[in-house]
């Protein structure tokens, strides 16, 4: 986690939000805060991170509600891929919604011969242990299963149903199928700025599952839960992690999230990963990139 997103200028104020949030225990939509703690911690937050923390309510209650709508409350299997949308995913169950949470990432230049054997028997484990295998997909073949992530491109996503579609993972299920964020949000998408957010990795900060590389699929346990991954077992980090979703209930329980705009957030991108310069930056490697992706492709063949 990056703790400069929230632009932290005293972590004594972090600490002491941590030590009040420690006492509450684990937090859920239904815990108990006294008023005078509730305020202090509002009060403590930093107004980037609480923008944040009500657009990421904004889009689990748009998600969730337009999977319900498309395929019925508790038709469906919400599988939210890697980091970029695990934060909503993590609210969406507790907002009732059947959702997994997976580590898998690095998938846009994904090659077959990344994947050692050793390590998706590892994956294939996890995925069992998680609700997800044929045996689980077969019997609930009324059920939708649906992989979601953030697409840039889409590559990512596709190359994810592609693996987990093999025969000796999941196998080619009819109700497993691929879904990205971008186009359930819809015209919120833009117009809310979740692009930038998730483009720039901004609910990765709060991210529930650690980032896998393909070729390093045999790590899934230690990068499946915010208490195993190993950036967040600073106090500052655990501290951030909790106010966040401190923030998170407070926001969906009061309903403040419905007209969320991330303005601040979105002012620091714009001075600091929007500008000119550093779009044509960005707009150079992305050309180098396709340019190494084209170079390897006439190599292999």
């Amino acid at each position: 986690m990056n703790a400069a997103i929230s632009k932290v200028s005293n972590p004594n104020l972090i600490s002491e939000c941590h030590n009040r949030l420690n006492k509450i225990g684990k937090m859920t939509l239904n815990s108990k805060i006294d008023e005078k703690t509730r305020q202090f911690l509002l009060n403590s937050t930093p107004k980037r991170l609480k923008e944040l923390a009500q657009m990421n309510c904004y889009a689990a209650d748009k998600i969730k509600s337009e999977l319900d709508k498309k395929y019925g409350e508790n038709n469906y299997v919400m599988i939210a891929v890697g980091r970029s949308i695990s934060a909503i995913a993590e609210l969406m169950e507790k907002m009732g919604a059947d959702t997994r949470i997976i580590p898998l990432s690095g998938l846009r230049r994904w090659d077959e011969r990344d994947i050692q054997k050793d390590g998706l028997e590892i994956y294939k484990t996890f995925l069992v242990q998680k609700g997800l295998s044929k045996t689980d997909l077969k019997q609930n073949k009324n059920k939708t299963y649906i992989l979601m992530d953030y697409a840039h491109y889409g590559r990512s996503l596709e190359n994810t149903e592609k693996i987990l579609k093999r025969e000796d993972m999941l196998g080619n299920a009819d109700n497993l199928i691929s879904m990205s964020a971008n186009n359930v949000l819809g015209d919120d998408f833009a117009l809310r700025k979740f692009e930038y957010l998730f483009m720039y990795s901004r609910f990765k900060d709060y991210s529930y599952v650690g980032k896998l590389h393909i070729d390093n699929l045999k790590d899934v346990y230690n990068q499946c839960s915010p208490e195993r991954i190993k950036e967040y077992q600073s106090n500052i980090t655990q501290g951030l992690r909790k106010l966040f979703w401190f923030n998170v209930f407070d926001s969906y329980l009061n309903q403040n999230y419905k007209k969320a705009f991330p303005l601040q957030e979105m002012n620091a991108l714009y001075k600091h990963y929007l500008s000119a310069k550093a779009m044509k930056n960005y707009l150079k490697r992305e050309l180098e990139k396709q340019q190494k992706d084209v170079d390897t492709l006439i190599n292999k063949k």
